[in-house]
């Protein structure tokens, strides 16, 4: 068997598609092929469709149909001792390189494409696949219309939120289905920005709601309660707020059994000090201080502009003067700004909304989630403006996070074939 520059992905394009010819075949042991029905394409498991219908010398056979770049691929995929198999009534390959027989040992017919591929179909795809751009269509995108590129962003971004609420889901599952613990875990993580995510989920963990309930009319308390599970209190810095929230933590600690994270996790390195852990536990504890049951009031929250409210955080006095412990800073209120609330939003609050809607099947708040992102302004970041090189621009957060999606799930993926604006490049239109 020898490489090939094409995938299976391309003959499933051209099968499902229907971009061959609809006759004129002959499988590889010289029997005439019609195609009476290309069957329904199978993303899971098993034969990639199901349901077909062909005729083989003047005989209907109905059944599934496999395909692969090689036919000996049927063997290293070790079909032949598959018994989900044993109903492919057709197996289409690039290139027949050796004979392909079923679990009872026998033949199964095969029809070969090298040759039959329309020549403009096989140089779009090759001009994808080994393209060297970072987009891989970035110099024919332009023939795409807005119109197509727009109705194709509307579902990335409903796909890439639908991820996220996957991981979403993850976290429900191991609170016992608490939303008001699930959404804590992950504002929790997302004050982490990329750089303290882990650390900053493992303190939230580590500190039940339950416990910040209890204590959130007293703001030295939680304060104490939250750098002490950071593990920030095992030094021995000797200004007064540093002593008193040791002090302080100690006492809850023994009363509530609690276990400190490791502080080795957390991050300073490379981070502007407005993102250091302690400036961002500081604005967590501040929020956890403010709003009780925050889901709740998120959930019943009439539009995005009022749920961006409920999310401002204020700090501690020590705070507006310290970046990090014992280290005395210029003056400056450090509360949580418009940007980072932003991206709270983005990437908590609203895919927790989401996967709330899809739970109880309730379209309200699908749709709410979706307006909180067409409401936040678009992004910036190296893809954002990547995309704006190529005049494919981003109104708001919902178009910035289709776009995210499109270049990491697909560009970067090489999943051109997968991709509404690739099948578009790849019908030559």
């Amino acid at each position: 068997m020898t490489n090939s520059p094409l995938k299976e992905e391309f003959i499933h394009f051209l099968w499902r598609t229907k971009k061959l010819p609809i006759d004129g075949y002959v499988t590889t042991d010289g029997k005439v092929l019609e195609i009476l029905d290309f069957g329904i394409y199978n993303v899971d498991a098993g034969p990639d469709f199901f349901n077909g219908k062909i005729k083989i010398d003047g005989t209907i056979w109905a059944g599934n149909i496999e395909m692969h770049v090689f036919s000996s691929d049927w063997q290293k995929h070790k079909h032949q001792h598959d018994s989900a198999y044993d109903n492919v009534v057709l197996h289409v390959v690039y290139e027949d390189d050796k004979p392909v027989l079923n679990t009872d040992n026998i033949p199964i017919p095969t029809l070969a494409l090298k040759g039959k591929i329309p020549k403009i179909y096989l140089d779009n795809y090759l001009n994808l696949v080994q393209s060297q751009q970072k987009i891989p269509c970035e110099s024919i995108i332009h023939k795409v219309s807005e119109e197509k590129i727009n109705f194709w962003k509307f579902t990335l971004a409903v796909e890439r939120l639908s991820n996220k609420s996957s991981f979403v889901n993850d976290i429900l599952t191991s609170t016992g289905h608490d939303w008001e613990e699930t959404l804590y875990v992950m504002i929790a993580r997302y004050f982490g920005s990329k750089v303290n995510t882990e650390p900053f989920e493992r303190l939230a963990r580590s500190l039940p709601l339950q416990i910040v309930q209890k204590n959130k009319d007293k703001r030295q308390t939680l304060d104490a309660l939250y750098f002490g599970q950071a593990g920030m209190l095992m030094a021995n810095y000797t200004d007064e707020y540093f002593e008193t929230l040791k002090s302080e933590y100690q006492y809850q600690q023994k009363k509530y059994n609690l276990q400190p994270i490791d502080p080795v996790a957390w991050k300073f390195s490379k981070l502007r000090p407005m993102n250091f852990p302690t400036v961002r536990i500081a604005q967590f504890a501040g929020l956890m201080y403010r709003v009780s049951f925050l889901f709740s009031q998120i959930k019943e929250a009439d539009n995005a502009a009022e749920i961006k409210k409920i999310l401002t955080s204020d700090i501690s006095e020590y705070w507006k003067t310290h970046y990090r412990f014992g280290l005395v800073s210029t003056d400056k209120t450090k509360n949580t700004g418009s940007n980072f609330i932003d991206l709270l939003m983005i990437n908590a609050i609203a895919p927790v909304l989401f996967l709330y809607g899809k739970v109880n099947d309730e379209e309200t708040y699908i749709d709410k989630a979706i307006s909180i992102m067409e409401y936040l302004p678009a992004e910036k970041n190296n893809i954002i403006t990547l995309w704006n090189e190529l005049n494919i621009k981003a109104k708001n957060a919902f178009d910035s996070q289709a776009l995210i999606q499109l270049k990491t799930a697909y560009c970067d993926q090489q999943r051109c074939l997968s991709c509404k604006i690739g099948n578009e490049i790849m019908s030559g239109k």
